[in-house]
């Protein structure tokens, strides 16, 4: 057992990508890093030592082993996109879980829904227990960590709609990496719903994930954004460009960000740029308005009583929004972007069909009723299959081709 004690939620294997000695044999041990909260830049750190938590899937071990098998696949699928410098479409179905269990399963994410959730349930114990003892108490879900790979897992086929493109970085800056990898940020929401912009099946939603230092996974909505690629691969020419996206891992990271040795000096400290304080979620309480479906903002925390005359509250918790988005000159926002909104929070969507297909698939998978490898046939007998767009008969081509 004790060789599965040390747990870690960025693998090893996409570490070793960014090491300060990758050519060392057979694998490399060292890398470099920024530490946020010291400010302090460490060279040549040990490699297994990062990323890690003990038992941070519990001590159940089994979780941890079926996460390395996972991780074994899914780091061949790197090489191979790093190897070919392009994506093969066949492999769609799985770069989506890659890039969905890689969003859930680190540290951050595990606090992320710890605080959303000690918040929820102090409001709801508001006025039953004495607020000195609810403000000092500290409220954790149990397995927090696993919770939130089950859920992604399950939900992941949200993201088979999303353009996926392999960005080639071509310039003398490398990408680097957080600890905290995935980059969720929503372009057209943050101009044209900025309340709304949350979620991943929100129309405009774009992912990133730096695969090494020459490589980056992207995926965004095709019916929000256009490129001027015609193919899945976006050449980045321009050192202002990486820099930017690499302040984004800079905003995302929980507590390091690694860097590869040829980054130079002056573009590690312009991606340091300034990181938002407080809390790692937000906590919006909607107060009703009347007896009608409206609802309004307030500012009140999980101890405030609520307004005099208020029948019903609205809460919306969320993971708190990057200051930025994923900018690139070879991306822009179409001129008639294609969404749904009928005006609710939930909105707007990419697609509500599909996104009531999938929920409803990630119910019977996390009610133990099927397995994600039943996916497809749970599709094709949903009654709202058919109003699915042809992207889906794609992507079930592609899947069948791989599992041939």
């Amino acid at each position: 057992m004790a060789d599965n004690k040390r747990q870690h939620y960025v693998p090893k294997s996409t570490l070793r990508h960014f090491a300060s000695d990758p050519n060392r044999h057979p694998k490399p041990r060292q890398i470099n890093l920024v530490n946020i909260a010291a400010a302090k830049v460490v060279r040549g750190a040990s490699l297994k030592e990062q990323c890690y938590q003990d038992y941070f899937y519990g001590k159940n071990t089994a979780i941890e082993k079926a996460l390395g098998q996972v991780e074994g696949y899914f780091s061949s699928l790197v090489r191979k996109m790093i190897g070919t410098r392009a994506i093969d479409e066949r492999d769609g179905w799985h770069l989506v879980q890659m890039v969905a269990l890689q969003k859930a399963r680190t540290l951050r994410a595990e606090e992320e829904l710890n605080g959303m959730m000690e918040k929820l349930i102090k409001l709801f114990m508001y006025n039953r227990v004495d607020e000195y003892d609810l403000r000092r108490s500290r409220i954790k879900v149990n397995d927090a960590s696993n919770r939130n790979v089950g859920h992604a897992l399950a939900l992941s086929p949200l993201m088979l709609d999303l353009k996926r493109f392999l960005l080639a970085n071509d310039t003398d800056v490398p990408f680097v990496i957080a600890d905290n990898p995935v980059v969720t940020t929503n372009w057209f929401a943050r101009i044209h719903h900025p309340q709304r912009a949350i979620g991943l099946a929100r129309s405009g939603l774009q992912m990133l994930l730096p695969i090494s230092p020459r490589f980056a996974l992207m995926m965004h909505d095709g019916n929000v954004y256009t490129t001027n690629s015609r193919i899945n691969v976006i050449s980045i020419s321009r050192a202002d460009e990486v820099t930017a996206l690499n302040e984004l891992q800079w905003l995302n990271a929980h507590k390091n960000v690694y860097f590869p040795p040829t980054l130079g000096v002056e573009f590690l400290e312009a991606m340091m740029i300034s990181r938002p304080e407080g809390g790692l979620s937000d906590f919006r309480r909607m107060e009703r308005i009347g007896d009608g479906d409206s609802y309004r903002a307030s500012d009140k925390d999980e101890f405030s009583p609520p307004t005099d005359g208020v029948k019903s509250e609205l809460v919306v918790t969320s993971a708190k929004a990057l200051s930025k988005d994923v900018r690139l000159r070879a991306v822009s926002m179409r001129n008639k972007p294609i969404f749904h909104d009928d005006g609710s929070l939930g909105s707007p969507q990419r697609d509500p069909a599909w996104e009531d297909i999938v929920g409803d698939f990630a119910r019977r998978v996390l009610g133990g009723e099927t397995d994600l490898t039943r996916f497809w046939n749970f599709v094709e007998g949903h009654p709202l299959a058919s109003s699915i767009g042809p992207w889906l008969r794609r992507a079930k081509r592609q899947s069948d081709l791989r599992r041939q």
